[in-house]
């Protein structure tokens, strides 16, 4: 079994294409950690923002929805 480097930004090489336009859907001009490693790119990643922005949601059931993670991604 072949060694994965830890992850740190140095090691991290400098995204292609927008900004956003990576599995996280983090704002970052970094790879993403599952195109770091062979083993990954088959993994289907969970968007952590709209992960949290749902949360939020149910915490606050009674207002309407007025945010999107995607109108943040499109800017």
């Amino acid at each position: 079994m072949n060694k994965k480097k830890p992850l740190t930004l140095e090691n991290r090489k400098d995204a292609e294409g927008r900004f956003m336009d990576n599995p996280e859907n983090l704002r970052t001009e970094k790879e993403s950690i599952y195109d770091m490693h062979e083993d990954m790119q088959t993994v289907d990643p969970i968007p952590l923002e709209d992960l949290k922005m749902e949360e939020r949601e149910e915490q606050h059931h009674h207002e309407t929805k007025s945010n999107s993670s995607s109108e943040e991604k499109y800017k």
